[in-house]
This record gives structure tokens, sequence and C-alpha cells, in this order.
């Protein structure tokens, strides 16, 4: 299946989002998108202190800051319903 698809879409447990998104990387087509659900997780990953984080929110803060960072990759945030 490696490098078969145009968009991959991630909404599943928060922790494993991280496994998720790599897999995605060699799934896509070149200039394919991978699309992540719930990455603002209603403000708490900005909003909540790194000590007061639950595993789930740490998780999506964590992936949000390798996302911006990751040189594979164009990112962008588009901020819909969350």
């Amino acid at each position: 299946l490696a490098g078969t698809f145009d968009l991959v879409f991630i909404d599943a447990d928060k922790v494993g989002y991280d496994a998720y998104y790599e897999h995605a990387l060699t799934l896509l087509k070149p200039n394919g998108a991978i699309a992540i659900d719930n990455t603002l997780w209603s403000g708490r990953v900005v909003l909540d202190a790194p000590e007061e984080m639950s595993p789930d929110t740490k998780a999506l803060a964590v992936l949000n800051d390798k996302v911006r960072d990751d040189p594979r990759v164009d990112s962008m945030l588009l901020p819909l319903a969350d």
C-alpha cells in the first residue's frame, strides 16, 4: 500500500497519533495530504500547563510541535469547529 493514497485522515486514540502520522507518511503519494483531527483539543494543547496535561493532550501538543518542525512536510493549521 505504500505510496497509494492521496489523503490520509487521522482520528483515533490520541496517544497513538504519532505512530499513525509516521505510518501515514509511508502511505501517501507524492504531494498527498494528511488531515489530523482534534489538534487543538478545545484549546487544551496551549491552555493547560504541561504538568497538568492529560496523556491525550500531551500527545497532541507533542505531535503539533513535531509536524510544525518536520522537514518532510509543509504544514498548516485549519481551526474548524474545534
